[in-house]
């Protein structure tokens, strides 16, 4: 897991969406995809909850959206 990886998790949870995330971040919908796959494998958890109406994140992930967000902007 790297600072991108965690900004385009944000970027994700806060867009409840991956094509809106992907198009906020200027990446491509697969990339982003495939960057969230690699996370929830590497944190060995479902860090959102597909559905057609976009996807929200799992009870216990709050917690890691505000790890993230915290990392990050002392990253910055």
């Amino acid at each position: 897991m790297n600072i991108r990886d965690l900004q385009i998790f944000l970027a994700v949870a806060n867009e409840a969406s991956i094509s809106r995330a992907a198009e906020k971040m200027k990446y491509v919908q697969s990339s982003i995809c495939i960057r969230i796959q690699q996370l929830e494998s590497e944190l060995k958890t479902e860090l959102f909850r597909r559905r057609q109406q976009g996807i929200r994140l799992t009870i216990s992930d709050e917690a890691l959206k505000s790890y993230a967000e915290r990392i990050i902007f002392l990253t910055q």
